[in-house]
C-alpha cells in the first residue's frame, strides 16, 4: 500500500510518500521531491504549474491514499489564506478523494503508537507522521 502525507506550511506543500511492502517494511518513496512552493500567488502561470507537478506526482506514484493535515481557519493562529489556495489545488486531483486528519488525531494516534519511520529532513516530520498513520490507522 502506498500512501502521500501532505503538510501545508506557508507557500509550500510538503510530501512524504510512504509503502508498506507484503512483509510489513516500510518504504521512503519521496525521493527527490520533499515540497512544492509557489513565490506568487497572483502568477496564474506558477498556479498552474503547481497544479500540474503535483498532479503528475500523484499519478507517478499512483498512491491508495492522499491525506492533508488541517489548519485552523480562524483564530489567533489561523492559517493564511494562500495555504487554502494551495490546499483548493491539490484536492481538484480527480483519480483520488484527497482525505483529512486533524493534527489532534495525530496526536492521540502517537501517544499510543511509536513514530519508527525514518525521514530525510526536520520539515517532514509531520507529513512522515501524517503517512505513517494512514498506514497503521
Amino acid at each position: 500500500m502506498k500512501v502521500i502525507g501532505i503538510e501545508i506550511a506557508k507557500k509550500r506543500a510538503i510530501c512524504f510518500v510512504l509503502e508498506k511492502d507484503k512483509q510489513g517494511t516500510y518504504i521512503n518513496l519521496s525521493g527527490k521531491f520533499k515540497y512544492l512552493e509557489i513565490q506568487d500567488d497572483q502568477d496564474n502561470g506558477e498556479i498552474m504549474d503547481f497544479q500540474s507537478t503535483i498532479h503528475a506526482f500523484f499519478n507517478n506514484i499512483n498512491s491508495d491514499a492522499i491525506a492533508i493535515i488541517t489548519r485552523q481557519t480562524k483564530g489567533k493562529f489561523s492559517s493564511s489564506p494562500f495555504s487554502f489556495k494551495l490546499e483548493g489545488l491539490i484536492q481538484c486531483y480527480d483519480k483520488i478523494d484527497i482525505e483529512f486528519i486533524s493534527p489532534k488525531t495525530l496526536t492521540t494516534f502517537y501517544k499510543k503508537n511509536p513514530m519508527t519511520i525514518p525521514y530525510d529532513n526536520n520539515y517532514q516530520e509531520n507529513a512522515a507522521r501524517l503517512s505513517n498513520y494512514l498506514l497503521n490507522r
